[in-house]
């Protein structure tokens, strides 16, 4: 009877050591994958993105860049931390291209366009939008002269 009594003994610390590895090593299966499912992932790399649109966010997830295209034109905007418009680049599907520079209220500084008929102006603006300086191209596609409006 001793015997058996000595043999069960030695069953039970047998199987508390099985127990405590299954334990120790489940512990290190789930261990494992949650730092290599959080670990980052790195910079990724891509041939071809393809989308109507697309957000850039800051660090405190205020969209700072943004573009987007529909059926007709095709742009991309820039803005400050405030979320004012600093600045923006469109085609359109008439044939208008351009780029706009805003100050800090967001209100059109500067523009550089072209039109679907090849014709091309730049102007600059004061903060109360009226234009101060113009440049242009003329049907014959000679320059015109620079304007400079007095206020």
């Amino acid at each position: 009877m001793e015997n058996l009594e000595s043999r069960i003994r030695a069953l039970e610390a047998s199987n508390r050591r099985q127990r405590y590895s299954i334990i120790g090593l489940a512990a290190i299966i789930v261990g494992g994958t949650l730092v290599v499912a959080m670990r980052p992932i790195g910079d990724a790399k891509f041939d071809t993105v393809t989308c109507k649109a697309w957000k850039l966010v800051d660090n405190d997830g205020k969209v700072r860049m943004f573009a987007n295209t529909s059926d007709s034109d095709a742009g991309m905007v820039w803005t400050d931390k405030n979320g004012r418009v600093r600045m923006r680049a469109v085609t359109c599907i008439n044939g208008q291209a351009g780029i706009g520079w805003h100050d800090t209220d967001g209100n059109g500084r500067m523009i550089v366009k072209t039109e679907a008929d090849g014709l091309a102006d730049m102007a600059w603006y004061d903060k109360d939008g009226k234009v101060r300086i113009m440049a242009a191209t003329n049907r014959d596609f000679t320059s015109l002269p620079t304007k400079v409006l007095k206020p």
